[in-house]
């Protein structure tokens, strides 16, 4: 039995181990991509497929807009979310960094939800941006835990702007499953 797997925001570094991986095991892989046009974002996925086992869709999806990944999470397995935008800066961190993470999460969550049937786990990355901002290294054997939450990050003082959205994405995850 062939197992399908959707891989969110597949041109992304976290994505594409993540797609070899499955792909090494045999696992059809169902990768979401902004443009299947845009070459250069999928040519290393592109060659990753060709060398592999398992098979590799690409399809389109927005984090933007409700049910653009309705039609390639319908009857997978598994779900791998890690689609979330990064930008060191931002002209309008809530509308380019916050509000894509965390409706893009509910949108993914939605297209689940249409599919509960089928699907078996859902996976969410997330960052270390949601429990750490201080920029200081844990100290080894440090450990977090669902306790540890990024309660300082700010939206109008760099480097923090991402932080701010690694750290309610994660949040608006819990209230959504709750």
């Amino acid at each position: 039995m062939v197992h399908v797997a959707v891989v969110t925001g597949a041109s992304g570094f976290v994505a594409t181990q993540l797609i070899k991986q499955l792909l090494e095991k045999g696992y059809t892989v169902r990768g979401t991509v902004r443009s299947v046009k845009n070459r250069r974002k999928i040519e290393s996925l592109q060659t990753l497929a060709e060398a592999l086992p398992g098979n590799l869709e690409l399809r389109e999806a927005d984090l933007m807009q409700r049910g653009s990944f309705d039609e390639a999470i319908a009857g997978a397995d598994y779900v791998f979310h890690t689609a979330s935008p990064y930008f060191a800066t931002a002209d309008d961190p809530q509308r380019d960094l916050v509000d894509p993470s965390v409706k893009g999460t509910t949108n993914v969550l939605g297209s689940v939800s249409k599919s509960k049937s089928t699907i078996k786990r859902v996976i969410m990355t997330s960052s270390v941006a949601a429990v750490n901002i201080t920029g200081e290294k844990p100290s080894k054997g440090d450990r977090f835990t669902e306790e540890d939450w990024n309660t300082g990050s700010s939206l109008t003082h760099e480097p923090y702007r991402y932080s701010k959205a690694g750290a309610l994405t994660p949040m608006h995850i819990w209230h959504y499953s709750a």
